[in-house]
């Protein structure tokens, strides 16, 4: 059994837009015969109701489509200014929030300042209370009681073992 296989059509406007649109007015023609040839029928008072009824109609068509117009318009002038609108917010949102970033950074750069100096002053305290006798210290230490030593016995001092 063959596939079936499915293709699009496209639209008749596009595929047969004079010939649609000769049938369009051909039909348009047969509908005025048939009003008219209706109308012909109503007694004149009737008839002549009828036309200015027909006419107030068309009226108040031409009428709603210019108004649509102009609330089309309206809206799209709306439309553009709400969106000049929301462009500056972003522009105001964006220059606060680096505004904040900044003053953020500075204020985190001034913090970590202060607790450096704090965490110095901390451990310099903490250095001097713990005052440790460097190697340098030690080993003039040991010559100066050496000396001590040597002046004390009269004799030359012994060598330690390291």
């Amino acid at each position: 059994m063959a596939s079936k296989t499915t293709r699009r059509r496209a639209p008749l406007t596009l595929v047969l837009p004079k010939p649609l649109e000769r049938a369009q007015a051909e039909a348009e023609k047969a509908l005025t015969r048939g009003v008219k040839a209706t109308l012909d029928l109503l007694p004149s008072d009737t008839r002549k109701a009828v036309r200015q009824l027909g006419a107030q109609l068309e009226e108040t068509a031409t009428a709603l489509r210019a108004r649509g117009r102009k609330v089309v318009t309206a809206v799209e002038k709306r439309g553009t200014s709400l969106v000049g609108e929301v462009e500056r917010a972003v522009a105001r949102l964006e220059k606060r929030r680096a505004k904040a970033l900044k003053s953020a950074d500075k204020e985190s750069t001034r913090l970590i300042g202060l607790v450096q100096a704090h965490a110095g002053s901390v451990l310099r305290a903490v250095a001097e209370t713990f005052d440790v006798a460097s190697a340098q210290d030690v080993a003039n230490l040991g010559k100066r009681l050496t000396q001590l030593e040597r002046k004390l016995t009269g004799k030359p001092a012994r060598k330690r073992a390291a």
